[in-house]
């Protein structure tokens, strides 16, 4: 992936003074108190769609003041990036760009294909049509590692991500907005903050509303058939009772909905989610893919390798509890949709081993159905799954299938070891003579 050469000295020139300019104003308007209190650089990562090509981004970065910065070292994940210049020095190994920039302002610039397909089938994770363009921060920005100058002071980058694009289109992304095109990039962990999230650009709808403190922005791409007013009123019912289990909410949530070729799913990703356009509020097995991946997005656990069942065991139990609870589904389709859990489950299986669809979606969320009545009758009613899910919440450790069932144990007092055995290592499908709407 060499980088194409240059138009001309020219052009480059006046380029690099355009640039120059530009990350020089940048870094002196930072507030004066800002740079008084810790070395601060500036970071604009400014993405460009071009009216007659939706289907590449001219993505730039614009640096100042990076003089305790020695090199990155960014991973380009796959073919679609190209044209890479830079100031500095470039050096490729395969897809990985080794990048000193040689001084304390610098920039940086590719062009990334947007089309991404997801496999199987034809459809995509990112894509480009003639209005809108529905993708997120990974399929735009490479994997970034920055190195610093030893023995320099501790710097923290103060980033935005700008937005070019034609008259007419606007943009939804999972950051603060500044400005009508123009948002600030936010990491507290890190010292360089990278852009994060999902994006939906074009001649699209967004919706807002502040539901239980967390601001929630629905945009939706010409041709969805989501209703944004109902998954709203959906919100206003379940959004606090989920907080009543996973604790605070994210900062912001954004729920990109965009119509086919996207892919038929729900993909999360930093403080949002994207769900292709055909999927309705409630699935005919009366789950809802539009709270399974609030669930995701708003989990303060990450899974380990055998604890993805639990993470996708939950956020499907509880797409479907949660509207029970608040009073959009009937006892009668809650045991329905238990029901439909064992039937199309997968069992015979170790289900912190296995990584089959039938696994995770069906067998997974029933056992935690199961979880919650064994809790319930062993602790006459005191105790529940949703108090070992704040257990594990309260943690905000890496979650695994141990981990899973100390905080069982935990707060029912019980040992569950060999209801684990049976169920989630031999993958017993659990007895469902008698299920209770109570959850």
């Amino acid at each position: 992936m060499p980088p194409d050469p240059a138009s001309g000295a020219a052009s480059r020139a006046a380029a690099a003074l355009r640039i120059r300019a530009a990350v020089v104003m940048a870094f002196v308007t930072l507030p004066v108190a800002a740079r008084a209190a810790a070395p601060t650089f500036s970071v604009d990562y400014v993405v460009a769609i071009r009216r007659g090509d939706p289907g590449h981004a001219r993505v730039r970065w614009l640096l100042a003041g990076i003089d305790e910065v020695a090199s990155f070292r960014l991973v380009f994940r796959d073919g679609r990036t190209t044209r890479v210049t830079g100031s500095g020095t470039l050096v490729w190994h395969d897809r990985t760009l080794l990048w000193t920039p040689g001084g304390p302002y610098a920039h940086l610039a590719y062009t990334v294909a947007i089309d991404r397909p997801r496999p199987p089938g034809a459809h995509f994770d990112s894509h480009a049509d003639r209005d809108w363009v529905a993708t997120r921060a990974l399929h735009i920005f490479p994997e970034i590692n920055v190195s610093f100058r030893p023995g320099t002071v501790r710097a923290k980058s103060r980033a935005r991500l700008v937005f070019r694009l034609p008259r007419g289109w606007r943009v939804a992304a999972a950051a603060p907005r500044l400005a009508d095109d123009t948002f600030a990039v936010e990491e507290p962990a890190k010292r360089l903050d990278r852009p994060r999230g999902w994006f939906l650009l074009g001649r699209i709808a967004r919706h807002t509303r502040v539901i239980a403190g967390l601001p929630v922005t629905i945009a939706v791409a010409p041709g969805s058939a989501l209703d944004p007013r109902r998954l709203l009123r959906l919100y206003v019912r379940t959004v606090p009772l989920l907080e009543s289990i996973l604790g605070p909410p994210p900062p912001r949530l954004l729920v990109v909905s965009a119509p086919d070729p996207m892919w038929h799913g729900g993909l999360s990703g930093e403080d949002s989610f994207f769900v292709n356009g055909r999927i309705p509020l409630r699935s005919p097995d009366k789950t809802s893919t539009y709270l399974h991946e609030l669930f995701h997005v708003w989990q303060p656990f990450r899974p380990k390798g055998d604890g993805r069942w639990i993470s996708e065991g939950l956020a499907e139990y509880y797409s479907l509890a949660l509207q029970h609870r608040a009073g959009r589904l009937s006892d009668r389709s809650f045991d329905r949709g238990i029901r439909l859990f064992a039937r199309y489950g997968r069992w015979g299986v170790d289900l912190s081993r296995t990584r089959h669809p039938a696994a995770l979606n069906n067998s997974a969320p029933l056992i935690m159905w199961w979880i919650d009545r064994e809790m319930r009758r062993v602790t006459g009613g005191r105790r529940t799954l949703d108090d070992a899910v704040r257990a594990l919440a309260s943690e905000h450790a890496r979650l695994s299938t141990a981990s899973f069932l100390r905080a069982v144990n935990r707060t029912a007092d019980r040992d569950f070891t060999p209801l684990f055995r049976r169920h989630v290592y031999r993958g017993e499908c659990p007895p469902l003579a008698t299920i209770s709407a109570a959850n």
